[in-house]
């Protein structure tokens, strides 16, 4: 028989007894079905790779973006594939692969869905910060400075955020933006391929979407990444915040707005910051760093997707 473990956060926003309940009798009904409770995030990753030696074919992250994140860092280049429940805030993976919002219709989909777990690629960030090297596996986005700055700042007030989802966000990026970045001169480098750019932040897009505001997919550029696209902000001006943010919204290339740069067909890429930057991934914060390497890892992670997934 199947074996399938459950990694449960129950403090998402969205997250209740009853629907765990019922997620494990729907799951129960066709594998042995076994659920933990990390006390950490780095507890989630050290439960799914021991679920993963003891035999599971699928760990299922119920939580929010950031319980399939540190999931997922325990399945990386494994057989094992990952199961989404999205009871979270924002639910940016879940959204686009297609998974329902409902955890009922989310867990027959892993147990009757058609389609073999898709096989995706993800971004492997090997970070440093003095002596100490870290590595982390992004899903859906990573990047240095701006974007990472505002995950900082959003995590400040938890109650706004599980109050308001993307509005504190889209509030707290604008914040940021205004207060903080116009300031900031260029201290980021960045090499890719033979080329070299210093700027306030890197961004890298490697799905459809970069990520959502409320229902709104927001993409550094609308042509699909292969494998990868950066974008480099050179600075940020107060005055330009409003035509990059109509951009945004429409879809625009972001190369025409100037001290900006987007760059496709990007594999690797190598970041150095003096003073340190801040980075995340798949919006959870990865602290400071003062650079590391971005490479991308084909088929590196199975994922339960639904019938139409806007990344497949």
């Amino acid at each position: 028989m199947d074996r399938i473990v459950v990694v449960a956060n129950p403090s998402a926003s969205q997250f209740t007894g009853g629907a765990h309940r019922t997620v494990m009798s729907v799951l129960g009904r066709v594998a042995e079905v076994e659920s933990v409770w990390p006390e950490t995030p780095a507890d989630a990753e050290i439960k799914t790779a021991q679920a993963v030696e003891n035999g599971a074919r699928v760990v299922v992250a119920m939580g929010g973006d950031g319980i399939v994140h540190h999931v997922a860092q325990g399945l990386v280049e494994t057989d094992a594939a990952l199961g989404i429940i999205p009871v979270g805030t924002t639910n940016v993976i879940a959204r686009l692969l297609g998974v329902p919002t409902k955890p009922v219709k989310a867990a027959r989909l892993i147990v009757e869905g058609e389609e073999p777990p898709l096989t995706m690629g993800t971004a492997r960030m090997i970070l440093t910060r003095g002596s100490v090297e870290t590595t982390h596996h992004a899903v859906f986005a990573c990047g240095f400075g701006l974007d990472a700055a505002v995950v900082l700042e959003a995590e400040k007030d938890p109650y706004r955020k599980y109050r308001f989802g993307s509005l504190h966000y889209a509030r707290t990026t604008l914040g940021v933006a205004f207060k903080d970045f116009p300031r900031r001169k260029p201290h980021v480098r960045v090499t890719h391929g033979d080329s070299e750019e210093m700027g306030i932040a890197a961004l890298l897009q490697f799905r459809q979407v970069y990520t959502y505001f409320g229902a709104i997919p927001l993409r550094v550029s609308p042509e699909r990444p292969d494998p990868m696209t950066l974008l480099m902000i050179s600075r940020l001006r107060r005055r330009r915040i409003p035509g990059i943010v109509t951009k945004l919204l429409r879809n625009v290339e972001l190369d025409t707005v100037p001290e900006m740069n987007v760059v496709p067909h990007v594999k690797r890429i190598e970041v150095a910051a003096d003073p340190p930057v801040a980075v995340q991934a798949d919006g959870e914060s990865l602290g400071l760093v003062d650079g590391g390497i971005v490479e991308w890892v084909p088929g590196s992670l199975r994922i339960v997707a639904g019938p139409r997934p806007i990344d497949d």
